[in-house]
């Protein structure tokens, strides 16, 4: 992965290219990285089954933990993980990137507490139908212990040598009305029949007013939009690949058609913000078929310029393509980048489709900054 110092310029770079400041992206992508975590959920499960479905998922938070270790490690200066109190922070450390608001109620040899009173997801998460999020949610808390059995597994590398017991009795996503989520590290010499600190009868999110909600969460943790902006952006792009990456390891005959499925869930609702937005009724030139999917580009971070042709053609141009600078980051393989460019190419035949364009639209993909070109070139035309 990239130094702290280098995500930051990249995060920065997109802020400039796309027009918002670092307050406005970072709130911008918490709410497209746990929207976006939702839909590979939403995909996972009838593409592949609850069963490996849920383990698939569960591997994409397995490599987030191991990040957020990784980081926290760093920002504590430790080389080592002793004991249960030191592992205590760093679990801290790894929810407060999220983020999240953890508080710790308890830090001792051999029983750790801590207590998240907000999180990003669900603060930013989803916000369809109800029943919907419910599947979701209960899944969510099981995953928050997979995230942890790998915090612990990553502590276990590094010197930890106790075994960890995790409980997770309460929620705030899965379990609406409750206070805060209750994180529950033991060893076997804690004493279960210990009583827990109070969960206090405290909701943040009255506290926040209007404020933009991360605004007031970095302000409560005492950090900035630079400390948390460049994990959210880059999280994003992050997720996506590890997304791709589980369905290509799994099978990688069906990855890519699963991929595309996966982001087909975006495609009616930023459709019609592109409409309303640009105030399009019915598409009536090459012009406004090139805007809507400018504005679906931009929707995943990635900006494009519109040249006119005197036929009546119009070329897009973008000069940077985050999941890209992202999937290199992390090594990624050609197929994750073959997969990013079947991705643009149905994206935008399906956006035709939908239009009622069929046969009197074109797009073409030039050239794709996935493929190793310097820049990615569409080619929209209207017949």
């Amino acid at each position: 992965m990239a130094s702290e110092n280098s995500v930051l310029q990249f995060t920065e770079s997109h802020c400039a290219v796309l027009g918002k400041t670092l307050d406005e992206l970072t709130a911008d992508a918490l709410k497209s990285l746990f929207g976006h975590v939702y839909n590979v959920w939403r995909t996972y499960k009838p593409a592949l089954g609850e069963e490996l479905g849920v383990k698939l998922y569960g591997n994409i938070w397995a490599e987030l933990a191991r990040i957020g270790f990784a980081g926290a490690m760093a920002q504590l200066e430790l080389k080592e993980v002793k004991d249960l109190p030191t592992l205590g922070k760093i679990v801290q450390k790894c929810f407060t990137g999220v983020p999240s608001l953890y508080v710790i109620k308890r830090n001792e040899a051999h029983e750790h507490v801590g207590h998240i009173l907000w999180c990003a997801n669900p603060g930013y998460g989803p916000s369809d139908r109800i029943y919907s999020r419910h599947d979701y949610y209960r899944k969510e808390i099981y995953l928050t212990y997979v995230y942890l059995w790998a915090v612990i597994e990553e502590a276990k590398k590094n010197g930890l040598e106790e075994d960890i017991v995790v409980d997770i009795p309460s929620g705030r996503c899965r379990d609406g009305a409750c206070g805060a989520c209750q994180i529950i590290l033991r060893t076997h010499k804690a004493d279960p029949a210990m009583h827990l600190p109070e969960v206090q009868n405290r909701y943040i999110e009255e506290e926040m007013g209007d404020e933009e909600p991360i605004t007031y969460i970095l302000k409560e943790q005492g950090r900035s939009f630079e400390d948390q902006g460049p994990a959210t952006f880059s999280g994003f792009f992050a997720v996506d690949f590890f997304a791709w990456s589980q369905l290509f390891n799994n099978d990688p005959a069906t990855a890519n058609e699963y991929y595309c499925k996966l982001w087909d869930n975006y495609r009616e609702e930023w459709l019609n913000e592109a409409k309303l937005a640009l105030e399009i009724g019915k598409v009536t030139s090459a012009q406004e078929l090139a805007d809507i999917v400018a504005y679906c580009q931009k929707r995943r971070y990635t900006a494009f310029t519109s040249e006119s042709a005197d036929d009546g053609t119009v070329k897009l141009s973008a000069g940077a393509d985050p999941f890209v600078q992202v999937a290199d980051m992390f090594g990624a393989s050609p197929e994750y980048k073959a997969a990013l460019v079947e991705r643009d190419r149905r994206f935008m035949a399906a956006l035709i489709s939908d239009l009622k364009l069929d046969g009197k639209a074109q797009d073409s993909i030039l050239s794709h900054i996935a493929n190793g070109d310097a820049t990615t070139e569409i080619s929209v035309t209207l017949h």
